[in-house]
């Protein structure tokens, strides 16, 4: 190799070492990223924090909270990962999955699939008679009895709550929750 070839290398090596850590950050980035699931799994686990339920409804004391998931297995693997820490709080959550028609009994939280909402209106109807907190991801569900409602808005998942689907569960949900929602709809008098 030449002296001009050495010199050249000797430029552009810095460049090709910058450039080289900036693709390996950003390879790390993105696989470190969270998924969709994983980020609603996260949401879905700190909901219990920001509901209050009535007596008879409301998840024991330092006790379970029981999550149930139907028609969403990806969300529900991210929340088996998460159930495994324990909350000295408000004690474990524990993840039950479901089929439409499965009971409710036992159930504090229930997130409905998008691909089984049109199948789901039993579950609705007797979430809300029990007092469960209903989380979809489907456009109109909050119009149908769900209280949280995920969507992607900016490639961010968002929720909207409905504080009317809230009060006809008995479910009272915290103003800091209310905060961060993007769209909050109340009753229509």
């Amino acid at each position: 190799m030449s002296a001009a070839s050495n010199k050249f290398v000797l430029r552009l090596l810095p460049a090709l070492l910058f450039a080289l850590a900036w693709l390996a950050a950003a390879g790390a980035q993105a696989q470190f990223a969270p998924t969709e699931d994983a980020v609603k799994a996260a949401y879905l686990s700190k909901l219990r924090h920001y509901v209050e339920w009535p007596a008879r409804a409301a998840p024991p004391a330092e006790g379970r909270t029981v999550i149930g998931i139907v028609g969403a297995d990806e969300v529900a693997d991210n929340l088996g990962k998460l159930a495994a820490v324990r909350d000295p709080v408000r004690g474990t959550l524990a993840v039950r999955r479901l089929r439409p028609g499965d009971a409710l009994e036992g159930v504090h939280i229930l997130y409905i699939g998008d691909a089984w909402f049109t199948r789901a209106g039993a579950m609705l109807d007797a979430a809300s008679a029990r007092s469960i907190l209903v989380v979809t991801e489907t456009d109109g569900a909050l119009g149908r009895g769900s209280v949280i409602n995920f969507r992607v808005a900016e490639e961010r998942i968002r929720f909207d709550i409905s504080l009317d689907s809230a009060d006809k569960a008995g479910l009272r949900v915290s103003s800091q929750l209310l905060s961060l929602a993007a769209t909050v709809i109340k009753e229509k008098r």
